[in-house]
């Protein structure tokens, strides 16, 4: 207790360290997302337009982010990689519990947001490759 008689409580440690991990790791994966978006997403647009075909609404979806990404980068930057620094800022300057919980929670959720962004990705890449196989499967 302090002379004021309010219990002072510190944050813990372990949370720290999970807001910066958590941090970290989103931040790595953000870059990842980066990359797949300015340098891999065009190649599939160049295979996609050979073929002439109607693309699937997720897979236009995953090209027009690309687009955006690669035309807007500053912006997608300061999202993408803003929202970690927080997470490991806050989990290290953070005074309070709740701040720091806070910060864990908030690398977390950017992690798993992630992890739903990769999957929208692969799965826009790979559908007109499915139906590619499935037309040409069909007329052998």
């Amino acid at each position: 207790m302090t002379q004021s008689g309010v219990v002072s409580q510190r944050p813990s440690v372990a949370w720290r360290v999970v807001g910066v991990f958590s941090g970290l790791l989103s931040g790595l994966a953000w870059l990842l997302v980066f990359g797949v978006l300015v340098f891999i997403v065009p190649k599939f647009q160049e295979i996609f337009q050979r073929f002439d075909a109607a693309l699937p609404l997720l897979t236009q979806a995953v090209i027009s982010a690309a687009q955006w990404v690669s035309h807007g980068w500053p912006v997608f930057a300061a999202l993408a990689f803003g929202v970690p620094a927080a997470a490991i800022l806050l989990s290290v300057l953070a005074r309070s519990p709740a701040g720091v919980t806070a910060a864990a929670v908030l690398g977390l959720v950017s992690a798993f947001m992630f992890v739903v962004a990769m999957a929208a990705i692969v799965i826009g890449l790979f559908l007109p490759m499915m139906s590619l196989v499935e037309a040409v499967g069909g007329k052998s």
